[in-house]
């Protein structure tokens, strides 16, 4: 029969297992990689149609990287610190 945990505000969140962290973060690295190239691919076509060679494709790839940069530090910086801050009582000013 399995366990019953207690439920409550008070209660730390379990950690995820190696298998749930594993594709978080691999996601996020996929997610990064995607973006790259997904920018890079339309910088590509961009200066085939411009003839702007190769122009287009570099800023295409670094601002795909950026943008993936950008998204990756949000979700493994940003948001946990949104999480701790929203978990933690507030501070007596006394």
């Amino acid at each position: 029969m399995a366990e019953e945990r207690p439920s409550g505000k008070d209660q730390e969140p379990e950690a995820p297992s190696l298998a749930q962290a594993s594709g978080q973060f691999l996601g996020y690295g996929l997610q990064w990689a995607l973006a790259t190239v997904l920018f890079l691919f339309l910088g590509w076509f961009a200066d085939g149609w411009l003839g702007t060679k190769p122009l287009l494709t570099i800023v295409g790839a670094f601002i795909g990287a950026s943008a993936g940069f950008y998204s990756l530090y949000f979700h493994l910086v940003v948001e946990p610190r949104q999480r701790q801050s929203r978990r933690a009582p507030p501070k007596d000013r006394s």
